[in-house]
């Protein structure tokens, strides 16, 4: 699998835990787990940094296009009158699909505001850890560097096996924007402790894309 449908699928599998969510969660179960990732992330960067987190999130959620999407969820939803006549054109099975489309429209509101809310825990534990992955770069470089100056070999096997680690470990952190069950904020550190040493492989055999 190339690396451009590598990352493909892993954007096309986030889109689809987006719209699943609704699908394997009730709504007060992703209401609760909304307020437990809020009291986390305020218990895992404090309450001045996580106050600051949170107002990142409201600010994504109702002042970029998120709103403009949740504001149209909010409108296709089925009014007391539209659920009644559901219920006076197809019975009870008409009402009962006219709840689980309300159901599933309030569910993904909730899934934006979670988006939104996980986007902004993962730019400030971005900020956190850059140096940790910068360090991981430099190191794979200053690795490639000796090889090339003691006419060492750059692997391609192993250059194509941290690339597999790599890519999708990378990609964790789209997955998590969407994921439909909680998930603790501090997951942060410990991925990138994860990469850092196939993220160094990888530079460290990566071929010179200009000759020597």
């Amino acid at each position: 699998m190339r690396q451009q449908q590598h990352l493909a699928f892993w954007f096309v599998l986030a889109v689809l835990a987006f719209f699943a969510g609704p699908l394997v969660r009730s709504g007060p179960e992703l209401e609760r787990d909304v307020r437990l990732e809020i009291e986390q992330t305020r218990g895992a960067v404090g309450e001045l940094l996580g106050a600051r987190m949170l107002e990142f999130a409201y600010v994504l959620y109702t002042r970029t296009p998120v709103a403009a999407a949740t504001g149209q969820l909010a409108r296709a939803k089925h009014t007391p009158a539209e659920q009644r006549l559901s219920n006076k054109v197809a019975g009870p099975g008409g009402a009962l699909a006219s709840a689980l489309f309300n159901s599933y429209l309030q569910g993904l509101i909730l899934q934006a505001y979670v988006l939104t809310l996980r986007l902004a825990i993962v730019t400030v534990w971005l900020l956190a850890v850059a140096p940790l992955l910068l360090a991981a770069v430099y190191d794979g470089l200053m690795q490639r560097a000796v090889k090339q100056a003691e006419f060492g070999a750059l692997r391609p096997a192993t250059f194509t096996l941290a690339g597999m680690l790599v890519i999708p470990m990378l990609s964790l952190p789209l997955l998590y924007l969407t994921w439909p069950w909680h998930l603790s904020p501090l997951l942060a550190p410990a991925w990138a402790a994860l990469v850092a040493l196939p993220l160094s492989l990888l530079v460290a055999n990566s071929q010179p894309l200009f000759g020597r």
